[in-house]
């Protein structure tokens, strides 16, 4: 790292490319933005630097074809040494399933090569400004406090935990942060499935074993999940974090749900209330989606004026956070006047738009891919075969286009 380049903070960035002339370009064009920057040119050499003495890197950018060690093994690397550090890929045309598997062992983005000067200080700028790994509890109320509160000391421990809510409400991304912020957020967060047998050999590598929704389940599934629970020890990974509607403990009662495993699982009870219950948090959500938003879609956008707060204020939000991040993602894809379309909780989508200038076919057509797409992996559970089945897309261009909304689960 060149001594006299200055440095507006302590964000580290290590730059990983086989190819000398774009690894030293990618470089100086982030020591100009104010980064401290590593470089090294072969993925072995970069798995010493992710290893060694801290700091750890903020940031990985990695080639991903590089011989013999690849960008996958120093995604790898990076993740098992540090959680905080994040990985983005640069891959070049045909090679979306392999950075599609990077993504799945935990790389938060990937661009394709020829990767443009403007492309890549603008991602990693976002990034800087809003990191993409982990997830944030966000929100002003005295709810919210509550929560982060609860969340800090059941963080360091692995005591088994139900989180209870609405749909909608951010049950998974409660249960993510969780792991995110554990003493095992190194290794995987392995996700059960209904009437699926969990894997002994995946179990045992697991940090956390998460059970979404599971009161929607079959009693069949129900009682096959119990006897898998079974041989699990407290304490000891993988934890087990379980989601359910608010109702769970009244159906486990009239025998809707199995008592057993209900006892077995609500160890610890969260609980998420409704959006509508705390309004409080409507203004902070809104700056933290539309933040999110902006970096996916590479785009600007505007916070919506007092007079159309004053209205999302006042709105019941049955779809809750779910449903405000929906908005927000409207907001930043189709323009301003998003914030004043009518909010009719009795649709699941918007009408069509009006045409007119400054209308965007492209983009309102790439939303509304993105919306059925997140409309299946939710009715799917986030099941590939269901959601092949019923979007009627091959698997491989269906993991590509989740892939590029970020929707590609990446702990399965």
């Amino acid at each position: 790292m060149n001594p006299d380049t200055p440095t507006t903070d302590d964000f580290r960035v290590l730059v990983v490319d086989d190819n000398r002339t774009a690894a030293m370009a990618a470089a100086m064009l982030l020591r100009r933005e104010g980064l401290l920057v590593d470089v090294c040119h072969d993925g072995a050499t970069a798995i010493r630097l992710i290893q060694g003495t801290p700091p750890p890197f903020d940031l990985v950018l990695t080639d991903l074809r590089m011989d013999p060690v690849d960008g996958l093994d120093v995604v790898r690397a990076a993740r098992a040494t540090s959680p905080a550090t994040d990985a983005i890929v640069m891959t070049g045309y045909g090679s979306v399933e392999a950075a599609v598997e990077a993504m799945r062992l935990g790389a938060i983005d990937f661009m394709t090569k020829p990767v443009a000067a403007s492309q890549l200080i603008h991602r990693v700028q976002n990034f800087r400004r809003t990191p993409a790994h982990g997830v944030a509890l966000v929100g002003g109320s005295s709810t919210m406090e509550r929560l982060r509160d609860q969340a800090s000391r059941l963080a360091g421990v692995r005591s088994t935990v139900l989180i209870t809510g609405d749909t909608g409400t951010g049950r998974r991304h409660f249960a993510r942060w969780l792991h995110d912020n554990g003493p095992d957020a190194h290794l995987p967060l392995l996700v059960a499935r209904p009437m699926e047998q969990l894997d002994e050999g995946e179990l045992v590598k697991a940090g956390t074993l998460l059970i979404a929704s599971f009161d929607d389940w079959s009693l069949d599934a129900q009682t096959l999940l119990q006897r898998q629970l079974f041989p699990l020890t407290p304490g000891q990974p993988p934890r087990v974090i379980a989601t359910s509607s608010p109702e769970v403990g009244t159906r486990a009662a009239n025998g809707e749900v199995a008592a057993e495993l209900y006892f077995r699982l609500a160890v610890i009870v969260l609980h998420l209330e409704p959006l509508r219950s705390r309004p409080e948090d409507i203004t902070p959500l809104i700056r933290h989606f539309i933040e999110h938003h902006q970096r996916v879609f590479g785009q600007d956008a505007t916070l919506p004026d007092p007079s159309q707060l004053e209205h999302l204020l006042h709105y019941s939000w049955p779809g809750n956070v779910r449903e405000l991040s929906n908005l927000a993602e409207r907001a930043v894809v189709l323009g301003p006047s998003t914030w004043d379309a009518p909010l009719d909780p009795t649709t699941s989508a918007p009408g069509l738009p009006a045409l007119g200038q400054g209308f965007d076919l492209a983009a309102h057509l790439e939303w509304t891919e993105r919306t059925l797409l997140t409309r299946a992996r939710e009715q799917a559970g986030g099941d590939i075969k269901e959601m092949v089945r019923l979007t009627g897309l091959e698997r491989n261009r269906l993991r590509y286009k989740l892939n590029k909304y970020q929707l590609l689960d990446r702990s399965r």
